[in-house]
């Protein structure tokens, strides 16, 4: 714990996160939370804007409190979940480690692709406890892109042609799917969950716009063509060569937020204000959401990007697919301007979003001959 929690010469301590160093609050400073909250979606698309408001702002609590939160009744359906779940136990157990490793993610510019279990310590990035493969951002799987394609259906043939095969061919890097004739079905049912992945995220940033009294529709523009990654990852329940759990070390996301589906196995666990550890157990029919650090520079710290870890014990297999919705590559993450006063002055110093997602992966994933950022984007200490 020595490099995420530290004390400082006043006696106080704090938590480490992508952004810097947060201060860790006493008992007699804030209410320390043990569970985190469930926040029932249903009134997200209620035609009452004051309805839509009064969940924003529940919404928007829960972001500034402790980054964490699980929704329910958020329109993807039984369905879906169970299908991305079954996809990911057979991209892990149907391919051999030599068809998973045609994938690998060393190879690819923005880390989408297969890695795989490492258990040196040594290594720059250190020991990787999980397995996982990474999907990018497609416009041919995103809803919005298709219902702006449809809007146009009555434009001239040649230029709507051309208009989808731009939107179609506009990835932030080319995804590597197994064949159809290896694991029928799985492309197609993998894209379908993504882009219910990018209807909810769009969905959950105009909560966000809204419960901060801004347009609802003012952060749209972040994520229309997003630096996101679809993630279906494999904690086994005993790891070969080592004693140690299948995890993931303490971090926070980059993105601007993410939806995990988790299942039943009681893995993550979640820092809170008060430097204690809170287990997010899993709740039937709920998404786990957190805030990214993307988010926070925007907010200006006010939303905050919370530590967080995987610790599977239960000598059982464990599968996630968490969404890591990214702003556009090119958008820079800089405070708005709201969020900045004399009082409290920026205290990021603005970089795009491509070249801190960028950067924050390569620490993670370390791609030969790559240097790895440690320093933090604070502008004050």
């Amino acid at each position: 714990m020595a490099d995420i929690i530290r004390t400082r010469p006043d006696g106080h301590q704090e938590v480490r996160t992508g952004l810097g160093w947060r201060r860790v609050q006493s008992e007699s400073e804030a209410s320390s939370e043990t569970t985190l909250p469930i926040i029932d979606l249903g009134d997200m698309a209620h035609p009452d804007i004051n309805r839509r408001r009064e969940l924003a702002r529940t919404v928007c609590d829960a972001a500034i409190k402790c980054g964490f939160f699980y929704i329910r009744n958020h329109g993807v359906a039984a369905t879906s979940v169970a299908s991305i779940l079954h996809e990911t136990k057979r991209f892990f157990h149907e391919l051999t480690l030599d068809e998973k490793m045609q994938y690998d993610t060393e190879k690819h510019e923005h880390y989408y692709g297969y890695y795989p279990i490492k258990l040196d310590p040594d290594q720059p990035a250190g020991a990787k406890l999980n397995e996982g493969i990474n999907y990018g951002y497609e416009a041919c799987a995103d809803p919005d892109a298709d219902a702006e394609a449809d809007a146009d259906a009555d434009a001239d043939a040649e230029a709507e042609a051309t208009t989808r095969q731009t939107r179609n061919s506009h990835n932030n890097g080319d995804n590597w799917w197994p064949s159809e004739t290896r694991l029928p079905g799985y492309e197609k049912n993998v894209k379908h969950y993504m882009g219910e992945m990018l209807r909810l995220s769009r969905s959950l940033l105009r909560l966000f716009a809204l419960g901060l009294d801004l347009d609802e529709h003012s952060l749209d523009h972040l994520a229309t063509q997003p630096y996101s990654i679809l993630k279906m990852a494999h904690y086994p329940g005993e790891l070969a060569g080592t004693q140690e759990p299948s995890s993931i070390r303490p971090h926070t996301d980059y993105e601007l937020l993410t939806i995990l589906l988790q299942d039943e196995i009681a893995s993550l666990q979640v820092l809170s204000n008060t430097g204690r550890w809170i287990q997010a157990t899993p709740i039937d029919g709920t998404l786990v959401v957190n805030i990214g650090d993307s988010l926070s520079m925007l907010t200006n710290g006010l939303f905050v990007s919370t530590m967080h870890r995987v610790l599977n014990t239960s000598r059982r297999a464990r599968y996630s697919v968490p969404f890591f919705l990214g702003a556009n590559q090119e958008a820079e993450l800089r405070a708005l301007d709201r969020f900045v006063t004399p009082e409290h002055p920026a205290k990021f110093q603005p970089m795009t979003s491509g070249d801190y997602i960028r950067r924050s992966l390569q620490a993670v994933y370390s791609k030969p001959n790559s240097e790895i950022v440690y320093d933090t984007l604070e502008l004050r200490a």
